[in-house]
């Protein structure tokens, strides 16, 4: 065999080994890019929920929120892969950038939500209550309790938003034509009735009028005793 022959074979044989190489470094960084979008797909969900749950409150209550923190993380990333794969740092900022944000957001509607539920729950008088009908006065009280729990969740989300706002449109149509206010004396005396065992004679005329004032005259019987 000929020196020219065995150079040749030698030159053949190391291109070989560099291909070789060349196409392991490329499925090793492919196995790597494909670890680290593993990693990074949690947050990324996260995030996306924050953004979702913010897209909702403003729909349902109005309030506006930043939430342009997302759109710029995703931006960073992307750009950092024009030309090739990510790196890990490419990643590993990206990532950050996105908990950050959703860190910052789900901490911004924590507190408007906390501020507008509360303010939409000082507007129901739970006093109106009383001048229902057993069944509605049951329905709103059910109502304004589920009210009070969405506003007070430790961890605010689209469901809990949806679920106030339905609540209170509920009880608001419950209570368009309720008083106001019910007077201290109609409370007192309902509960006196409920609780049963009030005879006719222990109702005055002031105690019938009131409770025709309030419309609340059709939800009480009289019987005859048996005995």
């Amino acid at each position: 065999m000929s020196s020219t022959t065995v150079l040749e074979k030698a030159e053949e044989l190391q291109n070989i080994a560099r291909s070789i190489s060349e196409g392991q470094k490329e499925r090793d960084d492919q196995e790597r890019v494909l670890l680290r979008i593993d990693e990074v797909r949690t947050t990324l969900q996260a995030a996306k929920a924050q953004q979702q749950t913010a897209m909702v409150l403003r729909s349902r209550t109005g309030l506006v929120l930043d939430i342009s923190g997302f759109d710029a993380a995703r931006a960073k990333l992307e750009s950092k892969s024009r030309g090739g794969l990510p790196s890990d740092r490419a990643f590993l900022d990206a990532k950050r950038a996105l908990e950050s944000f959703t860190s910052e957001l789900s901490a911004s509607i924590k507190r408007a939500w906390k501020e507008w539920a509360s303010a939409r729950i000082q507007e129901v008088a739970p006093a109106q209550f009383v001048t229902l009908g057993p069944d509605e006065r049951h329905e709103a009280t059910q109502l304004y309790e589920s009210m009070k729990a969405n506003a007070n969740r430790a961890k605010v989300d689209s469901a809990s938003i949806v679920t106030f706002c339905s609540s209170r449109d509920a009880l608001l149509k419950i209570l368009e034509n309720a008083p106001d206010d019910a007077p201290e004396d109609l409370l007192e005396l309902i509960h006196r009735l409920e609780a049963g065992g009030v005879t006719l004679r222990e109702l005055s005329d002031a105690d019938i009028s009131l409770l025709r004032k309030y419309d609340q005259d059709i939800w009480f019987t009289v019987t005859r005793k048996a005995d």
